[in-house]
């Protein structure tokens, strides 16, 4: 028995959510974009929250095993952390936002041709008032012996 072939594949749990173009047909994410979305979910929760959780706040379109993938590559890049909570797996974040958006400020600067450069269009870019921090900041960090530096605005002691 010959059957003919779709010019479509048929349609995946998890096209519901994918972006689409002007006339519909799901266009592919960009790569990191289901995890940025996914990481978002977590660090807005206040608490630990399962696959279903993530999946309701995303809107439900993508496959369970879809997010759980997602979770799992997550947790290989050290992102996030899983609990078991009775019989479900819990997901939380091992860091803040904040400190995440640093390591990656960090990881640009590294895979920059030139990272002085980087670092100095950066500079020039930022706004004045953080551009004041930003010199606040490394001038306590010169002379702070202790290597950390209290963050204004980051709950630091003196925060409260």
């Amino acid at each position: 028995m010959l059957t003919t072939l779709s010019p479509e594949p048929a349609p995946r749990d998890d096209d519901a959510q994918q972006p689409t173009d002007v006339s519909g047909t799901a266009m592919r994410r960009q790569p990191g974009q289901l995890e940025a979305a996914v990481l978002a979910v977590v660090w807005a929760a206040r608490a630990p929250v399962s696959t279903g959780d993530i999946q309701q706040e995303l809107g439900g379109g993508l496959a369970h095993s879809t997010i759980a993938t997602t979770l799992a590559r997550l947790i290989g890049k050290g992102h996030v952390e899983r609990v078991r909570i009775r019989r479900v797996w819990m997901y939380h974040p091992t860091r803040r936002r904040e400190e995440y958006a640093a390591a990656q400020m960090l990881a640009s600067l590294e895979q920059a041709g030139d990272p002085d450069a980087a670092l100095g269009h950066f500079t020039a870019a930022l706004p004045l008032r953080q551009a004041r921090l930003l010199r606040m900041l490394l001038e306590a960090a010169a002379t702070d012996t202790s290597g950390t530096v209290d963050t204004p605005g980051t709950g630091g002691p003196g925060e409260g």
